[in-house]
């Protein structure tokens, strides 16, 4: 490799090699003295600016930091700025669920096609009663509806109700 310049020095300063470029300037720095020399001029030198740009800070003047604190309170926000802080994910994500269960649940009690369903109490009496069977939790057998319509004439007259089922099962 022919000597560096002052160019590459600083650039292997300030990391901005590539690494295969900062391999061989490594190798070079420790094979040459004379851009070893180079090197560590240009290394003090870099120090000394950093050092001296860091004393050198300079502070606003109070005024000027009141009037940029005043014109950034007096900013309104537009209406692009007010929604896109209200779609952040905070806000949003519990709004689309509670949108989703919405639209989940609304159909059911929007649409409903024609009458509510209902069960004939003869029906349900034929195929459920253990009035008269021997075994009285029995599934099927015991008295027909006939039956017991016939045995409760006499004492109270049977009707048959139609029952309404509702999705709320607390009711």
């Amino acid at each position: 490799m022919n000597h560096a310049t002052n160019e590459q020095l600083i650039d292997y300063i300030h990391g901005q090699l590539t690494p295969d470029e900062d391999v061989r300037m490594h190798a070079h720095l420790a094979a040459c003295s004379a851009c070893q020399g180079e090197y560590e001029a240009e290394a003090s030198l870099s120090e000394m600016l950093r050092s001296q740009a860091g004393l050198e800070e300079l502070e606003l003047p109070s005024m000027v930091k009141a009037n940029i604190w005043a014109a950034v309170r007096e900013l309104q926000p537009t209406p692009m700025d007010r929604l896109r802080a209200f779609l952040r994910p905070v806000y949003a994500l519990p709004v689309a669920a509670a949108l989703a269960a919405a639209l989940f649940f609304t159909p059911s009690y929007l649409h409903r096609s024609g009458p509510a369903p209902t069960i004939d109490a003869a029906y349900f009496l034929e195929d459920h009663s253990a009035m008269g069977s021997l075994v009285p939790f029995a599934d099927h057998g015991g008295a027909s509806s006939s039956e017991f319509e016939a045995s409760t004439n006499d004492q109270t007259a049977v009707r048959a109700v139609p029952v309404v089922m509702t999705a709320d099962a607390n009711r």
